[in-house]
């Protein structure tokens, strides 16, 4: 079931890009819950390409409006969710334990259950009557979790992806090792192309960038790729405050997504201020 709410708004975007028009829609999950999302129509195209973003925790649909208007751009139909139970009211709920209520969130495997059902319900509507000919997950922080899983790392959460994308983009995506969620070796199952993005200040619960690093090593060879953007905050990654890293990053994830999509992959296009690592 799928509908979409009378009229078209604007999606607001950082000055660096041109607004792109949007429209709100609703999926229904398979427990009845109503995701809400918001949707950039591909222009010219009846079949196109289908991108899907995953918000961090707190966040919504009108978040990473960067990384949407260049998927966008590029000619993908692009689905921006809300996740209805890791959105902002967890995220002030969380906030007076500190960084270890807001960590303990964003691990939840519950919650975690639940973003993979909201995938599933974009997927199951967008998908009928139109067979993509492309399909890409892309996710920021939390977000960026649900891409991994999905991609089929694995994890102490005890959860498993279906590998239903056909190229993942993973945006401040947690190392591996110690006591997080992502155990030495999780990452060498993911076998689909993914692109890997951090910055060198994108600081969170889940520490520095220097932590995410880990991620990117213990993924296995072939179509994978890591930008580091130098001055790129987490918030600003997310989609926050746009500008330089909006712009940067929305480039960098476009020409992943035009290369894997047109099977012309090779190395990145150097850009300044970003550091490019390939396997």
């Amino acid at each position: 079931m799928f509908a979409r709410n009378i009229g078209i708004s604007m999606l607001v975007l950082a000055t660096s890009f041109v607004a792109a028009s949007a429209e709100d829609a609703r999926y229904i999950r398979r427990d009845g819950k109503a995701i809400e999302a918001r949707v950039l129509a591909a222009s010219g195209a009846s079949c196109a390409p289908l991108a899907i973003i995953s918000h961090g925790l707190g966040g919504n649909s009108r978040g990473n409006a960067p990384l949407a208007a260049a998927l966008n751009r590029s000619g993908f139909r692009v689905v921006v969710l809300s996740h209805p139970e890791s959105g902002p009211r967890l995220l002030m709920s969380s906030l007076p334990g500190g960084r270890d209520a807001i960590a303990i969130a964003a691990a939840d495997p519950a919650l975690l259950r639940l973003r993979l059902d909201d995938i599933s319900a974009v997927l199951e509507t967008e998908t009928k009557g139109c067979k993509a000919p492309f399909k890409l997950l892309a996710g920021h922080s939390m977000g960026s979790r649900t891409v991994n899983i999905e991609a089929g790392a694995g994890n102490s959460a005890g959860l498993a992806g279906q590998d239903r994308f056909d190229a993942y983009i993973s945006i401040s995506p947690l190392g591996e090792g110690g006591s997080g969620m992502f155990p030495k070796g999780s990452y060498r199952s993911v076998k689909k192309p993914m692109l890997m993005m951090t910055g060198t200040e994108d600081n969170s619960v889940d520490g520095g960038y220097q932590t995410r690093l880990s991620a990117f090593e213990g993924l296995p060879a072939g179509r994978k790729r890591l930008a580091i953007i130098s001055g790129a905050s987490h918030m600003a990654l997310g989609g926050r405050g746009g500008g330089r890293v909006g712009e940067t990053l929305g480039a960098i994830a476009s020409e992943f997504a035009l290369q894997t999509l047109r099977h012309s992959w090779k190395p990145a296009n150097g850009m300044n201020g970003v550091i490019f690592k390939e396997k």
